[in-house]
């Protein structure tokens, strides 16, 4: 019985094997529609990746990532050095700065980026409509910069992936240099009070005094084996006595810099340092008010601090260098200012624009022209 059993199973096996069907007949569509749908798969995602979208409109023309690169680069990769700083982990990029909205520093830079991209887009079409265009000077500039880009100031990766051709960076870098031209002639137009600027800037508070130092450390030196090391009080006076050896000579000695032997490696010349009176780091408030007393000329004693010995001798207690530089700040932001509100009341209104809020929405900043390590 066993035996006849085994057999029936065998048959019924070898029945049903006999009985099936050819595999192409039963799987030819389905193996159509799974191929069509790998390809409308394929598709699609060369579509997203190939496929740019307009981020924004000006005087009729659409704008898309490519246009707009060198812009979102500028931005991208300055904001990406800031990140380094903080690790390079993107923690930076993820800081939030508006507490009631949420708004991050990655949110910020795409902003900032959309603003120069339409403020040169626009100034550069306004310029062309009045008739400006580049010169031969402007012209060699932009060629001499191109190269310098291509050739090493902008990472290869970064330039693959943005296709940064030589045409398009001459392209876009005379967009930005006729704009500039255009924005500084229409600045030197406005009507800035400089003396009212001036009002507002205490020379007192910049009044800058400089003078030339020699020094020697009481707070690190190198030992024999090359280790930085903390000074002895033994050190301290073997130091003491270095600079008051040449005390006498500093002064009587015209240029300082004779003082010192080539092979000196703890006595130190300064050239030129300075210090203004709201400069309050500099110093102790009673080594300062020494220094601000000097005379043009005047050499001081060994000045004492708790990171040196100082020689000290004015060359100018009375310069307007850091009074000067504070007031042209001071007119080059009101110009900006002025120059913005120009821009936003009168320039912009006479262009049609758009930014296509959506589609920026898909791109985030930190990656978009920027190349991973």
């Amino acid at each position: 019985m066993n035996k006849s059993k085994k057999l029936k199973v065998k048959k019924e096996k070898k029945d049903r094997l006999i009985e099936q069907k050819p595999i192409t007949k039963i799987s030819l569509p389905w193996l159509i529609t799974a191929a069509a749908l790998v390809v409308v798969l394929v598709v699609a995602l060369l579509f997203d990746q190939l496929y740019k979208p307009t981020l924004m409109r000006i005087d009729g023309k659409g704008y898309n990532i490519s246009d707009l690169a060198y812009y979102f680069y500028t931005v991208e990769s300055r904001y990406s050095s800031y990140d380094s700083m903080f690790g390079g982990n993107g923690a930076y990029w993820d800081m939030t700065i508006n507490e009631d909205t949420g708004e991050t520093i990655r949110d910020a830079a795409k902003n900032e980026a959309v603003k120069s991209s339409l403020f040169y887009e626009v100034l550069y079409n306004q310029a062309v409509s009045e008739g400006y265009s580049l010169n031969d000077e402007e012209k060699k500039t932009i060629e001499e910069n191109v190269s310098i880009f291509l050739n090493g100031t902008i990472p290869p990766a970064d330039i693959r992936k943005n296709n940064f051709t030589k045409a398009y960076l001459t392209e876009i870098l005379g967009k930005i240099t006729l704009a500039e031209r255009y924005r500084d002639d229409r600045i030197a137009e406005l009507d800035i009070d400089i003396e009212e600027i001036k009002k507002d800037i205490d020379y007192e508070e910049y009044r800058q005094y400089d003078f030339e130092t020699i020094s020697i450390s009481i707070t690190k030196k190198t030992d024999d084996e090359g280790n930085v090391v903390d000074l002895t009080e033994e050190d301290k006076k073997a130091a003491y006595d270095k600079i008051k050896d040449i005390y006498e000579k500093a002064k009587t000695t015209e240029d300082w810099s004779t003082l010192i032997p080539d092979d000196e490696t703890e006595l130190v010349y300064k050239e030129k340092d300075y210090f203004t009176k709201s400069e309050e780091y500099r110093f102790t408030e009673e080594i300062r008010e020494k220094i601000m007393a000097m005379e043009n000329g005047e050499v001081s004693d060994i000045i004492e601090d708790e990171n040196a010995y100082y020689i000290v001798r004015m060359i100018n207690n009375n310069s307007s260098e850091s009074y000067d530089l504070a007031v042209e700040e001071a007119l080059t932001e009101a110009q900006n200012n002025a120059f913005s509100d120009k821009f936003d009341q009168e320039i912009l209104p006479k262009h049609d624009y758009v930014i296509i809020d959506k589609a920026l929405k898909h791109y985030r900043m930190g990656n978009i022209t920027i190349s991973n390590p």
